[in-house]
């Protein structure tokens, strides 16, 4: 797993509809890293977050981009790991 992985993926995505499309049914987390891997990539949640961390330093405005609902926000990381936390 790695932070150029994810980063790779995010250069992809960008540019590829089909790739976009691949992930419109994940619902989960397990969902979306399921996908991601059977297509080749791998990084954790954890990597993922840290290149959207860096690449949105200085982003005040947030608008509507095009790009997937489920990366818009990217809650679904934070949620994930609270719950792995919670969890005894």
């Amino acid at each position: 797993m790695s932070v150029k992985n994810a980063e790779q993926f995010l250069k992809d995505a960008l540019h590829n509809p089909e790739l976009r499309a691949a992930f419109e049914d994940a619902k989960t987390p397990q969902d979306f890293f399921q996908i991601s891997e059977s297509l080749g990539y791998d990084f954790s949640s954890q990597d993922l977050e840290t290149v959207i961390s860096q690449h949105s330093q200085g982003v005040q405005i947030r608008r509507r981009t095009g790009i997937w609902h489920w990366l818009r926000t990217v809650n679904w990381i934070d949620r994930q790991e609270a719950q792995s936390q919670s969890t005894p």
